[in-house]
């Protein structure tokens, strides 16, 4: 799908599955539905010309890879208070060194000290209010 370069995602959407978005290299932007609890392994591995990402707050649990060498990427905004589950430091491998990934206000130590996450730890802020 190298020309998606947007889509909607239903709101009865649960998960985004294993590979799901991989090499969509013109995906300019994507909504996650709030229903979605799991990202899966390289959901959107390769994903180019995303140039941000909003994780909603039910999100529980993050696969390996699942935003490896999104290089466009400048901001992801998570917006759970308890970091989600990642289940290895490759999640998002490859993204820029001046990406901020934003954390909710009050729970900056929690992803910085959390397993797997501690390795995005220096680009990690909290939330603007």
């Amino acid at each position: 799908c190298y020309s998606l370069s947007g889509i909607t995602i239903p709101d009865s959407v649960t998960s985004i599955g294993r590979y799901a978005f991989q090499y969509c290299y013109s995906l300019s932007g994507i909504t996650i539905p709030d229903g979605v609890t799991s990202i899966e392994s390289y959901a959107f591995y390769a994903c180019y010309s995303l140039s941000g990402i909003t994780i909603p707050d039910g999100v529980t649990s993050i696969g390996s890879t699942a935003f490896r060498d999104c290089s466009g990427v400048k901001e992801y905004h998570l917006l759970p208070t308890t970091p989600p589950t990642l289940s290895d430091t490759n999640a998002f491998t490859g993204i820029p060194n001046d990406c901020i990934i934003y954390v909710p206000a009050g729970s900056l130590e929690a992803y910085q000290t959390a397993t797997n996450w501690s390795a995005y730890a220096d680009q990690m802020q909290e939330e603007p209010s």
